[in-house]
């Protein structure tokens, strides 16, 4: 197996060895040499302008841009490192904020580190920043241990073991759900968003935070400028939980920038929110309503960029659409794609990831 990069790649977060502004060609990322093999990557995340990908044996490798410690290293790397300090737990999840990190194990432990100046790590306000991959604690009343973590651009939405949901960072858009009185200085750097529960997926957005419950509902809140809480965008922010959709078997949500999707088990993809570059896949009289992309079904794996989108199906191909201006959608130009195009034509497709800018895809 093959591990593709391609798109943004000013601070080397590709993987390829060097920066460039762009890479709009997928290209091969070469791992001789290192102990990560393509074979074993279940999962890669990425922020601004740094990279973390997980293996199957729960090992974390980072690469790119480190300026608030955001690799977990002392150091920018332009090669694939693994994370040291995380070898001795088994990593199961991952996740990248714009310059901060995090990690959750197979015993419900969760990491973080990088940015942490609007308490996005759920750290003492006291903490700025950390290179060292530190462990979230909070009080038992919290949560007994985590499942999911889902960093946005400076907050994020943690659902614990009881399917209850935590959030931190800023919420002067609401994003945070806690109510119209939220004040960022008088919060708690970490706190539990009220009456929220069997919660299965989360994620977080630029300012907007959507959570799924067991039933097929939908909850949003924080900011909806373009429609990406699911109401209507006359509704400009909401610091409360709002429930926009039902569905029945959708098992995981995901928040780009300015627009929202949802999977469904049947491999139906729902998108709404932000249109501007064809980030939901087709034409719509109706952005903020959710809407199931007509041209695409039997989605196996959907992943979420800030304005980009890839899909790979039931039969291992990869599709791409949205904002294409520094080739995120790998398909050579830079032209945003109105509707999921395939791409990697020709190759089988085991996994594709939408990151910031960036794209990897894992094809056999």
């Amino acid at each position: 197996m093959t591990l593709y990069a391609w798109g943004a790649n000013s601070y080397g977060q590709l993987g390829l060895g060097h920066k460039s502004d762009e890479e709009p060609t997928p290209k091969e990322v070469q791992l001789k040499g290192s102990d990560l093999k393509a074979e074993e990557i279940v999962s890669i995340a990425a922020g601004a302008g740094h990279t973390l990908i997980l293996d199957v044996n729960g090992f974390v490798y980072c690469c790119g841009w480190n300026s608030k410690g955001q690799l977990g290293l002392s150091d920018d790397t332009l090669k694939l490192t693994q994370i040291e300090i995380l070898k001795e737990f088994k990593i199961v999840q991952i996740s990248c904020g714009w310059d901060f990190s995090a990690a959750v194990s197979a015993c419900g432990k969760q990491f973080v580190w990088g940015n942490n100046q609007n308490t996005q790590l759920g750290l003492s306000k006291s903490i700025t920043c950390t290179g060292i991959p530190s462990r979230l604690q909070v009080s038992q009343k919290l949560a007994t241990g985590f499942k999911q973590v889902s960093c946005g651009l400076r907050h994020s939405s943690i659902i614990t073991k009881e399917g209850g949901l935590l959030v931190a960072g800023t919420g002067t858009k609401g994003q945070l759900g806690l109510g119209d009185d939220f004040d960022d200085n008088n919060y708690l750097s970490i706190s539990r968003v009220p009456e929220l529960n069997d919660v299965i997926s989360t994620a977080s957005g630029q300012h907007h935070t959507l959570a799924l419950r067991e039933n097929g509902t939908i909850l949003s809140w924080g900011e909806n400028k373009f429609g990406q809480l699911g109401v209507d965008p006359n509704v400009a922010n909401s610091f409360i939980p709002l429930e926009v959709f039902h569905h029945e078997g959708l098992k995981t949500v995901y928040a780009g920038w300015t627009h929202s999707a949802a999977l469904a088990e049947n491999g139906e993809v729902f998108t709404w929110g932000r249109n501007s570059y064809g980030q939901l896949g087709s034409e719509r009289d109706v952005p903020f309503k959710p809407e199931k992309i007509p041209t695409l079904s039997n989605v196996s794996q959907l992943s979420v960029g800030s304005e980009h989108n890839l899909a790979v199906t039931k039969e291992n191909k990869a599709f791409a659409w949205g904002w294409n201006e520094h080739g995120s959608c790998g398909t050579g130009d830079k032209k945003d794609i109105r509707v999921p195009t395939q791409i990697l034509n020709g190759k089988k497709v085991k996994y594709a990831f939408a990151c910031t800018g960036s794209s990897f895809a894992v094809v056999e």
